[in-house]
């Protein structure tokens, strides 16, 4: 007779479709990949056409620091693709609109103290000038060094989201797992697209 006190509890293993369910954001980020990279074949558009996924990426990594909360980065991320779409809509400037947009934000970020704040908080400053800066650099190279540039700067910023998702600082894991999957195949396609 086995003693019910000391019998281990059974556990059954989590099925295919809860794990798949889990990495909702893998699939979103490797869904939203390929729409760049079919956007970008159909439109015969380079690489450099992607640093707007870099600099967008890291613009609102920092509007999250300077915000303090990881839970804010969803409807950011949400405003900025409503807010691209207008931009474009209307024919506005869209670099001009995005780089005062992330002027704005770090000088908000540096008069608030976010550089006396957490590590990873504060990194998002010199984040927001390496790869805003990369995807603004390729606009005006060579289409061929601007894609690697920008492919560069995509894999560079996944690095930067598996370190925020370890950490589970600045933005959501999950926000940081999507990017991180963006990023991370965007930039490889393009170098794949650059070698065909």
């Amino acid at each position: 007779m086995t003693d019910l006190a000391t019998e281990e509890p059974r556990t059954t293993p989590p099925s295919v479709l809860t794990f798949l369910a889990h990495r909702w954001p893998t699939w979103c980020g490797l869904a939203a990949m390929a729409v760049s990279v079919l956007d970008m074949t159909t439109e015969m558009d380079d690489g450099r056409s992607q640093g707007l996924v870099v600099f967008l990426a890291a613009l609102i990594y920092l509007a999250t620091a300077v915000v303090g909360r990881p839970g804010v980065v969803w409807p950011l991320f949400g405003v900025s693709v409503v807010a691209v779409t207008l931009l474009r809509l209307f024919d506005v400037q869209l670099w001009t609109v995005l780089v005062a947009g992330a002027v704005a934000i770090a000088i908000v970020g540096l008069a608030g103290g976010l550089l006396r704040g957490p590590r990873l908080s504060a990194a998002q400053v010199p984040a927001m000038l390496v790869f805003g800066g990369a995807a603004l650099a390729a606009l005006s190279l060579d289409p061929a060094l601007g894609s690697y540039l920008v492919a560069a700067a995509l894999i560079g910023h996944a690095v930067l989201d598996m370190i925020a998702w370890r950490a589970r600082e600045v933005v959501t894991r999950s926000l940081a797992e999507f990017c991180a999957v963006l990023d991370l195949t965007l930039g490889l396609a393009i170098i794949v697209l650059q070698v065909i």
